[in-house]
């Protein structure tokens, strides 16, 4: 089922006024015109995310420039920035493996560097953040993100605040992405690193009876994939997806161990093929379908089992009931690398050459502060973590010409 925080904003913010130009300390001010050619379009979307969004190697979604935020990118909405990194990680893995150009490999390396990070400000072995932020104390954004109270001044790196309550959806585009970096980017040093960090955090998560715990020892708000505790079938499908990952990129036998019980004794099987909610209409949600999407890209290239991987067929075909009806180049493009069928046609074709990765707008802000609040104007910008995975895997599947 739908889980509220996947399209909740942190700004219970007043946005009002006009939009319009206006830059002002942003790296990175050189937008696409709608005429550029679309290879062209995505190479400059991606310096803007690389030039305002770039955060030690990690991908901030949203970026509120002077006077309202400062002159790094550390202001604004950061409770996506795993999935949105991950993402960013899966691209630009595609994009190496399309283009073989080393300067792509360096920034998927920079940006491995950024996710360990993730889990190094936290001080704690396989424990993940939402965020983290060089800085001398808390900024205002904190205080309206919807709790406050997971943001905390990191021990084991100072000068750093970072976000806690890691969330399933963020635990997924991370190993999404790292996976594909190890499967298509990384050097044989690298593949080491990858694997040893999905190896930390699902070991991390296993022990704690696939829960995402953060470092108070609880778990996580939305970090349930726990067998004991009434979960949804969304999960089931993602922890099968996760721990099959783990034990391709570590050959380890306790992640093999896991999934037998799993299926066993819990019948994750038979709740995975149940992923997609397809009735009432209203519980749909294209997030859930995202999630979905990356598990079975992995799962269902990686698994061996034929009951198993029949069962994962059967929850692809659920989904695409829904898919079919739409022209998402993102879900028609995982859906014909996994089955082999055309379907990536004109329609999505042409939706994919209209997608926007950044957007920039100008607003009136009213920000929380000791004496009171006060209302200031400035610029901001939004990521769409999904524009550039689908330029690179149509690249890398070579149904999307280099030259278009």
């Amino acid at each position: 089922m739908f889980q509220p925080h996947r399209t909740v904003r942190i700004f219970i913010l007043l946005l009002v006024g006009a939009f319009g130009a206006g830059a002002r300390a942003q790296t990175v001010n050189d937008f696409p015109r709608r005429e550029d050619p679309w290879n062209v379009r995505v190479d400059i979307y991606d310096k803007l995310v690389r030039g305002n969004h770039w955060n030690e190697g990690t991908v901030m979604q949203n970026v509120i420039f002077p006077p309202a935020g400062k002159d790094t990118p550390i202001i604004g909405s950061q409770e996506d920035c795993p999935i949105h990194t991950g993402t960013y990680l899966a691209a630009l893995s595609f994009r190496y493996a399309a283009t073989q150009d080393p300067q792509v490999r360096a920034w998927a390396d920079t940006t491995m560097e950024g996710i360990l990070k993730l889990e190094r400000v936290t001080g704690e072995s396989g424990c993940v953040a939402r965020s983290f932020n060089r800085t001398d104390g808390p900024n205002w954004h904190e205080q309206v993100f919807f709790f406050p109270m997971e943001w905390h001044t990191s021990t084991a790196l100072p000068g750093y605040r970072w976000m806690g309550d890691l969330s399933s959806d963020q635990f997924t585009g991370l190993i999404f992405g790292v996976t594909l970096y190890w499967e298509l980017c990384a050097d044989d040093a690298h593949k080491k690193v990858a694997a040893d960090f999905i190896d930390r955090v699902m070991e991390r998560c296993v022990d704690h009876n696939l829960r995402i715990v953060d470092v108070d020892g609880k778990m996580t708000l939305w970090g349930n994939f726990c067998p004991d505790l009434a979960h949804e079938h969304l999960n089931s499908l993602l922890i099968l997806s996760h721990l099959r990952t783990a034990q391709k990129l570590t050959g380890k036998t306790a992640y093999e161990a896991a999934i037998k019980r799993l299926i066993t004794k819990y019948k994750y099987d038979d709740e995975a093929i149940l992923a997609k909610v397809l009735w009432p209409v209203e519980w749909r949600n294209d997030g859930d379908d995202r999630l979905a999407s990356m598990a079975l890209y992995h799962l269902m290239r990686f698994e061996e089992d034929p009951g198993l991987l029949q069962k994962c067929r059967m929850a692809l075909n659920r989904c695409w009931y829904v898919w079919k009806d739409t022209d998402d180049p993102w879900f028609r493009l995982v859906y014909q690398s996994l089955t082999g069928e055309k379907v990536f046609d004109e329609k999505a074709l042409a939706r994919a050459k209209q997608m926007v990765a950044v957007t920039r707008a100008h607003g009136t802000w009213t920000i929380p502060a000791a004496e009171g609040p006060r209302t200031v104007e400035a610029d901001y910008e939004d990521v769409d973590s999904w524009a550039l995975p689908v330029y690179w895997l149509g690249r890398y599947l070579k149904v999307i010409d280099a030259q278009w």
